[in-house]
């Protein structure tokens, strides 16, 4: 499964612990160039591991709700590398700095919705705009959008703008699939489940260990589902959801296992 001499373009990789940083990381393991970008300085540590580590990589701070700025920082990644292969779609959850969104519904302000909204879906239209363009042209590319199983296949309290964001990401997913599917581009999403990660709190790793697995999963299990979605070898997956989270959508009884199972 080479990637070689591909170029990579993964948001949201700010997190040393995050799914984005995960899944960059592995894309340079395979051999792809990477640009990454998040909304804060950190990122720049995050090129230097990855540099250490032997990557070819580039990485800018953006805030990808700003169209414009999104639009700017592709024409810098195009500039360096000529061309992006695969767009990975990984902004959202919450900003580095930003609102809190996980607020019952009839206390939810006009203006947290819109927040929410604009990480997950605006900065994925963004991204996808900006992209798409180079993609049609080469008649070659690979979208992957990180949506969440909460809102395409389960929900919690207190997170409807979330849960309304990622099934939103799902429904985008299938469309600009068929739109794209004879022109060599794929365009998929991964669902993670519970994915323990520095952002995680104590409640998400209780929920974690209740899974049929056992534990919370490890981003980089969500990494190698989003590069196996990227290769040569995944050319005829399009329009699709992959769930990854340990079996708990499929279990009925979601309480500690040492009592049912």
């Amino acid at each position: 499964m080479s990637l070689a001499e591909k170029v990579a373009f993964v948001t949201g990789a700010g997190s040393p612990t995050g799914i984005g940083y995960a899944t960059a990381r592995l894309l340079a393991q395979q051999g792809a160039r990477v640009a990454i970008t998040s909304t804060t300085s950190r990122i720049e540590d995050r090129a230097k591991e990855l540099a250490a580590a032997g990557a070819t990589v580039f990485a800018q701070a953006a805030d990808l709700t700003s169209r414009k700025q999104t639009q700017s920082l592709v024409d810098e990644v195009l500039r360096r590398y000529r061309r992006i292969d695969i767009l990975v779609n990984n902004a959202g959850m919450i900003q580095m700095g930003g609102s809190n969104t996980s607020v019952s519904f009839d206390q939810l302000s006009e203006e947290q919705w819109d927040y929410g909204i604009a990480i997950n879906l605006k900065t994925m239209f963004n991204a996808t705009k900006a992209v798409l363009p180079g993609m049609l042209a080469a008649a070659y590319g690979r979208i992957v959008n990180v949506s969440s199983v909460t809102g395409p296949v389960v929900s919690n309290p207190r997170e409807t703008v979330y849960s309304a964001a990622k099934a939103g990401m799902v429904g985008f997913t299938r469309t600009l699939a068929l739109e794209v599917s004879r022109k060599g581009i794929t365009v998929n999403a991964v669902a993670p489940g519970w994915i323990e990660t520095a952002s995680s709190t104590d409640e998400e790793i209780v929920a974690g260990k209740n899974t049929p697995i056992g534990r919370p999963g490890r981003p980089e299990e969500v990494a190698a589902a989003i590069v196996f979605l990227c290769s040569d070898e995944a050319s005829y997956i399009t329009g699709q959801m992959i769930v990854v989270d340990g079996g708990n959508t499929i279990q009925e009884y979601k309480g500690p296992g040492e009592l049912y199972y």
